[in-house]
């Protein structure tokens, strides 16, 4: 006896069964006929009714909706009697199922099914109708002679009902059954067999003398690709396909010692025989990739790609992070969508260091390499030019704090006015002298001192 649980599963399956099957006969160009199929019954009952097995008769009406496919709709009528009294289920039902055919082709043809449906029951003092599902398997065997099938059938019902009989929460029933299939409307007579054409030239298999032929090649009343220029070089392979009579030709349908691409390479020693009209070749007469980076230079956008550089369909090189950073001099190839980043590719944090820049003693005049690294931090502002930047200067602790805030605040504006002097745009420049504040070392010593003398950008919010 089953559960509720073996009836959800069963339930579950014969709706994915009959969706499957509903869609597979969608796609059928030629699905079969409808047939009725009466059937009667062998019912052996549910040890839990306490009821005699006795007959039962069944009425269907079904139709192969695909090859594998058919789908039915059953009247069921039984009564079983009570092994003690006068009393029997009177039971009538009707069901949905849809039948698994693996094979049609032979004359005894094997089925599975699944059904769901819902049967009224009378016992004395109580009627219900109640959800039936149920799981089989069955044989149709065609009659010679005939369009009509024997069918014969095992499913096991289960009947979700409770109320027959107080103390039971459902019943579980076996019927063998064992009936007819026969057939109405439409037509019997099968369908003609389509002509075949293996290669798809036009001429069917029985005529085609050359079976083989390649797709989309013009044939002959045989099945065989002509040879338009009777050079001996069939027309799908012939590169040369106007060839005067008697000319004699390579493989490829062309006069011998041609250059049919007018690469400079004669077609015997060409090994890239259809190059593209003015394309510079090798000595094999294939086209040339400059920057050897896989894409010929006649498709190239990007000629000069860096060796080893990894590039798109047109030749240039990847930016696999999407930072404005081609990969060969990204150092941080990994950078987060839309992040701010530097030259190199890396996400810029809030405080930029300008390490290198340097003044005179006590003033504010750029010495040494500075100009360059702040030509890089240009560049690096240059790409994001939505920020908003303070130009920040530092000094040690030597001096008065009046005297180092003037002139880090100098240093700081000896700054901006150089990036705005490269394109920088003053208004996302702020200039700010912050003396001894903020030491990055211990001013104790001259290393930390020439630390702490310095120049940053920092990375303000809009």
């Amino acid at each position: 006896m089953l559960n509720r649980y073996g009836l959800t599963t069963i339930v579950l399956g014969t709706v994915l069964t009959i969706n499957t099957a509903t869609h597979a006969g969608e796609n059928e160009a030629n699905e079969g006929r409808w047939y009725i199929s009466p059937s009667i019954n062998y019912i052996f009952a549910d040890d839990d009714r306490a009821a005699d097995n006795d007959i039962g008769l069944q009425l269907g009406f079904g139709k192969e909706v695909s090859k594998n496919w058919n789908v039915e709709l059953n009247l069921l009528s039984d009564k079983l009697d009570f092994e003690t009294g006068s009393g029997k289920f009177k039971q009538y039902g009707l069901s949905v199922d849809a039948l698994y055919f693996p094979d049609r082709s032979s004359r005894i043809a094997p089925y599975g099914l699944l059904g769901l449906g819902a049967l009224r029951t009378k016992v004395p003092g109580n009627r219900s109708t109640d959800p039936i599902a149920e799981i089989g398997v069955g044989i149709m065997s065609h009659l010679d002679n005939t369009d009509m099938a024997l069918r014969a059938e095992i499913r096991y019902r289960y009947n979700d009902d409770d109320s027959s009989i107080p103390s039971e929460d459902n019943f579980g029933d076996w019927i063998v059954g064992l009936g007819l299939a026969i057939p109405f409307g439409g037509s019997s007579t099968p369908a003609p067999v389509a002509a075949i054409d293996d290669d798809k030239d036009g001429i069917d298999n029985d005529a085609d003398r050359c079976a083989n032929t390649v797709s989309g090649a013009t044939v002959d009343s045989l099945g065989c690709e002509l040879d338009n220029d009777k050079d001996g070089v069939k027309n799908s392979a012939d590169s040369c396909p106007n060839t005067v009579p008697g000319t004699t030709v390579d493989a490829r349908g062309c006069k011998q010692d041609m250059d049919s691409d007018n690469d400079g390479i004669k077609n015997s020693a060409d090994s890239c025989p259809n190059t593209a009209q003015g394309s510079k070749v090798d000595a094999q007469g294939c086209e040339l990739d400059s920057d050897n980076d896989g894409v010929k230079n006649s498709a190239d956008s990007c000629p000069d790609t860096v060796p080893n550089a990894g590039v798109d369909a047109r030749g240039c090189e990847r930016d696999d992070d999407n930072d404005g950073i081609k990969n060969s001099a990204d150092n941080c190839p990994g950078t987060a969508q839309n992040a701010k980043t530097d030259n190199q590719g890396c996400e810029l944090k809030e405080i930029i260091a300008l390490k290198g820049v340097t003044f005179a003693n006590n003033s504010a005049v750029l010495t040494g390499n500075s100009t360059e690294v702040l030509d890089e931090a240009a560049a690096t502002l240059h790409r994001n030019a939505d920020l908003n930047i303070e130009v920040a200067g530092y000094t040690d602790n030597r001096g008065s704090a009046a005297y180092n805030v003037r002139l880090s605040q100098k240093r700081a504006e000896t700054v901006r006015d150089y990036l705005v002097a490269q394109g920088i745009s003053a208004k996302m420049l702020s200039a700010k002298g912050y003396g001894p504040e903020n030491p990055l070392a211990d001013n104790a010593t001259e290393d930390g001192r020439a630390a702490n003398r310095r120049v940053e950008l920092r990375i303000l919010e809009n």
